[in-house]
């Protein structure tokens, strides 16, 4: 993916810091999730819902419309693919970390391992193809039930169903690692051909103008401060 140069992805991953497992965000998305993958167009009245009964901020509900966009574009990417389900991640490398940006056609709990890897500095080359991809700034295919890449984090992917993974790196303009496009599969052994992966890549240049658009909206999140949570 090519960003603007003006693009700063630290502003989404500063936010995804700190709402991504806020409880009132987390219930939404639960909510939202199954919402957006049956491409409901009626969820802004949802989210205005929650705020009126005080279920969520005013920040919050900005921030919840941003993680629609996103899942949004993630479904589209769905659409090209033959049941693979795509997620987003944002690396922070100031603090070794890793971030769930979407991934609307996954538990919202899924990814809560991810807490636990940066609480405990456990991200490097060796966990998942996600480690691997940003380390090595490679596309990374793996099997999930055999590979050593998955040893210590593969029960959460089986539990629902995953069987391989495709981890996809992308870049801002100025050519610096953002983070990785997960591509799961409930298939074993789920191979990418080069073809498909420059495909993938050909259509997340298509979304350059909506991730500018994200990370200058939470850019205004930013200034406000964060409370520093992770995920």
């Amino acid at each position: 993916m090519i960003l603007n140069s003006n693009s700063n992805y630290q502003d989404i991953v500063e936010n995804l810091r700190e709402y991504n497992l806020k409880k009132s965000i987390k219930a939404q998305l639960k909510l939202i999730n199954p919402l957006l993958c049956n491409g409901a167009t009626d969820i802004k009245a949802h989210i205005n819902n929650a705020l009126t009964n005080g279920l969520i901020s005013k920040s919050e509900s900005e921030f919840l419309d941003i993680k629609i966009k996103l899942g949004r574009m993630m479904l589209e990417l769905e659409q090209v693919l033959d049941g693979v389900y795509v997620s987003i991640l944002f690396y922070d490398s100031k603090r070794n970390a890793i971030y769930h940006g979407a991934c609307p056609s996954a538990p919202a709990d899924y990814f809560d391992f991810f807490k636990l890897i940066n609480e405990q500095d456990l991200f490097d080359e060796n966990c998942g193809p996600c480690g691997k991809a940003i380390f090595e700034q490679e596309v990374v295919q793996t099997n999930i039930e055999t590979s050593p890449l998955w040893s210590n984090y593969k029960e959460y992917a089986l539990k629902v169903g995953f069987k391989s993974c495709t981890s996809i790196p992308f870049y801002t303009s100025t050519g610096k690692l953002a983070g990785t496009f997960a591509n799961y599969s409930t298939k074993p052994n789920h191979v990418f051909t080069q073809d498909e992966v420059a495909m993938i890549q050909e259509k997340i240049y298509m979304y350059r103008g909506e991730i500018q658009s994200i990370s200058d909206r939470l850019h205004e999140h930013t200034q406000i401060g964060h409370t520093g949570l992770t995920v």
